[in-house]
């Protein structure tokens, strides 16, 4: 690389030919996707809706369990306008790290950010990163073009629902940066990127040209061929969302009525339902306009995963109340810990009275003053 080269004609007809740099550090390299995210080549991904980025983290903690301390820290975690999280590891070409190993770390970190990140980890690293709660909210506003709109909770808070389905449905974007990716990790990324639907598998090479006054970066994206943006466009634009109609319709007959039920006693009890990719999510306004997620039922697929419905006590930050209500839900025969905030009970391998249970475990939490009267800081 340091051979390559590129040519400025100046103002005053001089031709200057300005020679590549490899980076004096690693830090030098993260610091510049920290400070200017839009070095990953937005334009890049997607001429006609550019992708734009915000910084919620560097060094973002991942743990790999229930309840355990964080193993890795992936670089960066950014979020686009589309609330697709984004995962940016970098890495100099001179690491030896950067060939296979680099891989294995990434898909650990997409892995288990899925399963033991709830999205209020997400929040609170968003409101660390922009001096609280206000501040992010104005980062927000700002990436999704809704910046000097009145009453603007409601937008906040549908972008972070958005967060929160593409994290739980695997919708994310996970992005391999350096001065120059050796050829066998493009060739990994182009696979990835073509065969995986949800995840979009990048690369971008930065390369610095160093002047006598100045640094030229020169984005290049590696892994989006025009055939694999459209597909990926395509894959976007049918992951819709699904109506209680098609819900059902998966589900099997004789689940129908108490899926049914659960849904219209959730309506009556002032609660809030949205649908998802696959299935529905229940959330709960507290007294100062939060939504707390607390339950979600999901269809089932073909590959054996049975339809189930679940607690989830992930938005809820107060330790000794969420603990608490973790421990009412798994007091419901059937009812496992699938997750370190999700509790979980398979709908055709327990009897449908547990299932019943479970549901009025959840109107009784609901009534929970304590519940309606969180303050949460994200």
């Amino acid at each position: 690389m340091t051979d390559d080269s590129i040519y400025l004609l100046k103002d005053s007809g001089n031709l200057e030919k300005v020679f590549n740099r490899t980076y004096d550090s690693e830090d030098l390299l993260q610091e510049l996707i920290e400070k200017y995210p839009e070095l990953l080549a937005g334009e890049q991904i997607n001429p006609d809706e550019p992708v734009r980025w915000l910084l919620i983290k560097r060094e973002a903690g991942i743990p790999d369990g229930d309840n355990l301390s964080d193993r890795w820290s992936v670089d960066h975690l950014l979020l686009d306008q589309n609330g697709v999280p984004t995962f940016v590891e970098t890495k100099r070409s001179s690491d030896t790290r950067i060939r296979r190993e680099v891989v294995g770390q990434m898909l650990d970190y997409a892995a288990n950010s899925q399963k033991y990140w709830p999205v209020n980890r997400i929040r609170d690293f968003a409101s660390l990163q922009y001096s609280f709660s206000d501040g992010a909210d104005t980062a927000i506003l700002k990436l999704i073009g809704r910046d000097g709109e009145q009453d603007t909770s409601d937008i906040v808070e549908s972008f972070w629902t958005k967060v929160e389905d593409n994290l739980r449905n695997g919708k994310i974007r996970l992005f391999f940066v350096a001065d120059q990716l050796p050829g066998e990790l493009k060739r990994i990324i182009e696979f990835l990127n073509e065969q995986m639907n949800n995840v979009e598998v990048l690369g971008v090479e930065l390369p610095q040209f160093v002047g006598s006054d100045f640094r030229a970066l020169v984005p290049r994206l590696i892994g989006q061929t025009e055939i694999i943006r459209q597909t990926k466009q395509k894959a976007r634009s049918s992951s819709r969302k699904t109506n209680p109609e098609e819900f059902l319709l998966k589900i099997p007959e004789y689940l129908r009525p108490f899926l049914i039920e659960l849904i219209s006693e959730a309506e009556r009890q002032g609660m809030q339902i949205s649908w998802g990719i696959q299935g529905f999510g229940l959330r709960l306004e507290t007294n100062n306009g939060h939504l707390i997620s607390l339950f979600y039922g999901w269809p089932g697929n073909s590959e054996g995963e049975n339809p189930h419905i679940q607690g989830y006590v992930g938005s809820i930050e107060d330790e000794d109340l969420r603990n608490e209500i973790k421990q009412k839900f798994l007091s419901v025969e059937g009812t496992i810990l699938a997750g370190k905030y999700t509790l979980d009970l398979d709908l055709v391998n327990n009897d449908i009275e547990n299932a019943k249970k479970l549901v009025e475990v959840l109107w009784s939490i609901i009534k929970d003053p304590r519940l309606k009267g969180l303050k949460i800081n994200s």
